[in-house]
């Protein structure tokens, strides 16, 4: 039996990825999400309004869309907890959001030159998609932007003979219902 249920948000499981990007002087700025979309060679990620991201995003900053696995956790979260921007609104003070303009430093994290796009990598990331932003879109509380992928890496050791991610060596990160969790056994090809 099920019941009918009302959610403060249908969050019900996306990898989760750290989104680097650049505003019009050049400082860089990753944040943690979890939103987005991708087919062939085109991303769509879910951006909430009001921070460093959104803003870049808006001026035209490309993107590198940087995919932890499971060991990144808290870090991601750590990241989440902060922003590049100068003030809080009053729901980042309720949710006990940072600013800190060095987000890689205060999380640990390292940065990698991007080939084709400003914003530069996360080193830390086994899979990053360098991307050129195509639009934004504004949906409320949030936006989507679209993104074409122009390079991706990903690390040698969870590709497959034919240069293919191999899901059994490959532990995405998953923010699941507001939990992160991971990928299990494989049940089936």
């Amino acid at each position: 039996m099920k019941n009918k249920s009302k959610l403060n948000s249908f969050y019900y499981g996306f990898p989760v990825f750290l989104v680097t990007t650049q505003d019009k002087d050049g400082n860089t700025n990753v944040s943690a999400a979890s939103s987005s979309i991708s087919l062939g060679e085109k991303l769509i990620i879910g951006i909430s309004k009001g921070g460093k991201t959104y803003h870049n995003l808006l001026a035209g900053s490309d993107a590198v869309i940087n995919i932890p696995d499971h060991t990144l956790w808290e870090k991601v979260e750590q990241i989440g907890k902060l922003t590049g921007g100068d003030t809080l609104s009053e729901n980042q003070t309720k949710w006990g959001v940072e600013i800190c303009h060095d987000k890689f430093a205060k999380a640990g994290l390292h940065t990698e030159a991007s080939v084709d796009v400003a914003p530069p990598r996360v080193a830390e990331c086994p899979i990053q998609a360098e991307c050129r932003l195509v639009s934004t879109s504004d949906k409320g509380r949030f936006m989507l932007a679209e993104l074409d992928i122009v390079n991706l890496w990903v690390e040698k050791a969870l590709l497959n003979e034919n240069g293919i991610v191999d899901s059994g060596k490959w532990k995405p990160l998953i923010f699941n219902f507001r939990e992160y969790t991971t990928v299990g056994d494989t049940l089936g090809f």
